[in-house]
């Protein structure tokens, strides 16, 4: 149930490395992409939009190491569980705003009209009219499998459905099995007012509880996606949203001695 030593020095290492890249990027959009934007909306989405969302989307990984570092074994109290699922949620929703922003950046760019509703970059309609280097991007298999079966359900499940959550703790199937056990013999125990041993068995179960490490949306949503390991998950999305600028930039900002691409 716990990172292997060998495993929590690879997510501290991430989480390091992801801050600096999430850091580099914010500044280099705003400040090594001149001219401006012909559009003035394109360009609030720039600064407003993507630039906004990654300084949000750095702010939670840090909160979110700060309390729960890979390390833990400690539960979380529900104050501290709460705050991490609130970072989370932010976390979420701004990771996939960012391709959204970008999406709107390029059709006002290139002055494209589209009904809002039809404006993404994994949107169909958006896509006719991307360059053929981002919709390989896209369409490859890594991309899809990671918008469609996971950022997309887990996005909409926070925002129209079930918000993500947090157990307060886990246990393997053997410890369940035990767990259940106490709590039928504390059950019979307090039929019996034999409050001694009511708390002793309490304190028994509680020692099998160890910290959750995951994050899921649903328990009876058979077409929800799995449980996530949040730790590497958060690192992983903020590199894919990284990724997601680095291929779709020139084709919606002119860098020196660049032309833009069309």
């Amino acid at each position: 149930m716990h990172y292997s030593p060998e495993q929590v020095s690879e997510l501290k290492q991430g989480y390091e490395t992801v801050l600096r890249e999430l850091e580099d990027l914010t500044r280099s959009l705003v400040c090594d992409s001149p001219p401006p934007l012909r559009v003035k909306r394109a360009q609030e989405y720039l600064d407003h939009g993507v630039c906004r969302r990654f300084r949000i989307i750095q702010r939670c990984i840090q909160n979110i190491f700060s309390v729960f570092p890979p390390d833990r074994a400690e539960l979380l109290n529900e104050e501290v569980r709460s705050d991490v699922e609130i970072n989370l949620h932010a976390f979420v929703i701004n990771i996939y705003g960012v391709s959204d922003n970008l999406a709107w950046i390029y059709i006002l760019e290139k002055g494209i009209t589209l009904q809002p509703s039809r404006v993404g970059l994994f949107n169909r309609e958006t896509q006719k009219h991307l360059p053929q280097k981002v919709l390989d991007y896209l369409r490859s298999k890594t991309i899809k499998e990671w918008h469609g079966k996971y950022a997309k359900d887990y996005r909409d499940a926070l925002a129209h459905r079930i918000p993500l959550y947090v157990p307060p703790w886990t246990f393997t199937p053997a410890q369940g099995d035990k767990y259940r056990e106490l709590e039928a013999m504390i059950s019979e125990e307090m039929t019996k007012r034999n409050f001694v041993q009511v708390q002793k068995l309490t304190d028994e179960q509680d020692a099998l509880r160890r910290i959750c490490l995951t994050c899921l949306h649903s328990f009876s949503d058979d077409l929800a996606f799995p449980p996530i390991y949040f730790d590497p998950q958060v690192i992983a999305d903020a590199r894919t949203a990284i990724q997601i600028v680095h291929v779709i930039r020139p084709h919606i900002c002119k860098t020196p001695g660049r032309p833009m691409e069309t």
